[in-house]
């Protein structure tokens, strides 16, 4: 084992002492390969010691993850005893309740190891990775704390069934799975909109795995909003037992996506491989854990999902190099404040564009290119939400004067990740009037591009549409308002470089 000694500062020596039980526990640990110790591997954790992840040298059979609503009573028991146990334990434990949710945010000022370390350090390019090894040494957790050796996380397919199931809503003494702050639409046995499912399918027709990963962010993030409560919050989302079925299902939609086939393959670049983060297993012991060492959930991780196929084509990963141009850039100050707002571009200059036209001797999009299509980007700038919806908000470009808002017509472009403005602005959003105001969406549009047909002339007089939609509540919408501010809007143009 490497040593490392560090400066004996009372600091120092205060940690050390709060998280002596964590140094004796990987002492103890049966797997020899653990012994290689690292130090300093988790940048907002500076003093702690931890191990490498390394695989079971003889692992069990491969666990199935199954969807929650084909849990038996039993299961379901387990998850609550295994909840129970670590609720039980004092926040400053890695393997309670309140310890695992501060890994993905907390506004508690301790500042203990791999705490808020969920997208830290500008890692959005890691959001499917770091959830998958989140919810793994979570699952262990539960596991180990429920005493069921066979207890694995469930996950919500919420686009066959968007209702919370029955036992995560049931307002029992003592349920653990229970939480009062979500949406009274939503713990009353309403439906997430329409509009999240159509998104997930759009984004898993993206090949490239960051153009998918990217476009999963709206619709995740509108779950999130949807449900409310604890979990809009970055800070407090992992409270809700309910985050963790979602972002197993998150996780199971990266399998959907590379079970599609056609050419999809999972990262290959040396950022993403040797990208790195801390989390705690079963027994307290700090494990450091690679981009590298989640690509294949059976072989790597011991699991799968009951729904996983075979998909039997190998190909290559490629990365494109993307060169990005600002077509429009109109710092027009609005609000997203009433059930449909439109904004036409028709006041925007288009010198940018007749530029980009010229300098590219672009004669017209090519959005429906098979293997590097170009792609349309809507950006809205520098946004502040004082209301948010109980439901979504979903985006359209250039909607007919009398089409009706449809995620499934030709105009959607997505969701408003509001979700994601938590994480920008790093602090509360029940203090939503003091947030950071430089924050940003972007909105993959590229596939309304293309089914719209969408021309050079076209773009010149793009409308966008904004409608806020309501939970489903016994097949009636619920009446729910908006109030998000936006000091602009522009569209950019990327284009594969040779």
């Amino acid at each position: 084992m490497k040593k490392v000694f560090l400066l004996s500062t009372g600091v120092v020596i205060a940690l050390l002492t709060l998280y002596s039980f964590v140094s004796k526990s990987s002492k103890t640990t049966a797997d020899p390969q653990k012994q290689n110790a690292v130090i300093n591997c988790n940048p907002a954790s500076p003093f702690i010691q931890a191990v490498r992840f390394t695989p079971p040298v003889d692992p069990p059979a491969v666990m199935v993850r199954k969807s929650v609503y084909s849990l038996t009573p039993a299961e379901i028991t387990s998850i609550k005893t295994g909840i129970t146990a670590m609720k039980a334990l004092p926040y400053t434990n890695p393997t309670s309740w309140l310890y695992q949710a501060a890994i993905h945010g907390t506004t508690l000022p301790d500042g203990l190891p791999s705490w808020n370390t969920c997208h830290q350090s500008g890692a959005g390019f890691f959001f499917l990775a770091w959830h998958r090894m989140y919810c793994y040494f979570f699952e262990r957790i539960l596991r180990a704390k429920s005493g069921d050796p066979n207890l694995t996380l469930p996950y919500w397919d919420y686009q066959t069934n968007p209702v919370i199931p029955p036992d995560y809503r049931s307002n029992t003494p003592g349920n653990p799975l229970y939480d009062g702050t979500r949406n009274a639409s939503m713990n009353a046995g309403g439906s997430l909109p329409a509009s999240i499912s159509t998104a997930f399918d759009n984004a898993l027709l993206n090949i490239p795995y960051y153009d998918m990963q990217s476009d999963i962010n709206g619709p995740h993030g509108s779950v999130h909003v949807s449900i409310g409560g604890n979990m809009f919050n970055v800070s407090t989302a992992a409270k809700d037992p309910v985050f963790w079925l979602h972002h197993c299902d998150i996780d199971r939609l990266w399998e959907v996506w590379l079970d599609k086939c056609g050419g999809r393959a999972n990262p290959g670049d040396a950022a993403f491989l040797a990208k790195s983060y801390t989390f705690f297993d079963e027994t307290g012991t700090a494990v450091v854990m690679s981009g590298s060492q989640v690509l294949n959930t059976a072989t790597q991780l011991n699991y799968r999902y009951d729904d996983n196929k075979t998909c039997f084509k190998i190909f290559p990963w490629k990365w494109w190099i993307y060169k990005k141009w600002y077509l429009i850039k109109w710092p027009f100050p609005w609000e997203i404040n009433t059930k449909l707002l439109k904004r036409s571009l028709r006041e925007a200059k288009p010198d940018m564009l007749d530029k980009f036209v010229k300098e590219n001797n672009k004669a017209r999009f090519d959005f429906a290119k098979d293997e590097t299509p170009d792609k349309l980007t809507i950006e809205l700038e520098n946004i502040k939400v004082d209301k948010l919806p109980e439901g979504v908000i979903e985006v359209y470009l250039n909607l007919g004067p009398n089409e009706q808002p449809d995620p499934k017509s030709k105009s959607f472009v997505g969701l408003l990740d509001l979700f994601s403005v938590t994480h920008a602005a790093r602090r509360d959003m029940r203090d939503m009037k003091n947030m950071n105001d430089e924050t940003k969406i972007e909105l993959n549009a590229s596939k309304a591009a293309r089914d719209l047909g969408l021309s050079i002339d076209d773009l010149k007089r793009a409308e966008v549409s904004f409608f806020v939609r309501g939970n489903n509540m016994k097949g009636r919408e619920v009446a729910t308002a908006a109030n998000i501010k936006v000091a602009g809007i522009n569209f950019a143009i990327e284009m594969a470089q040779k």
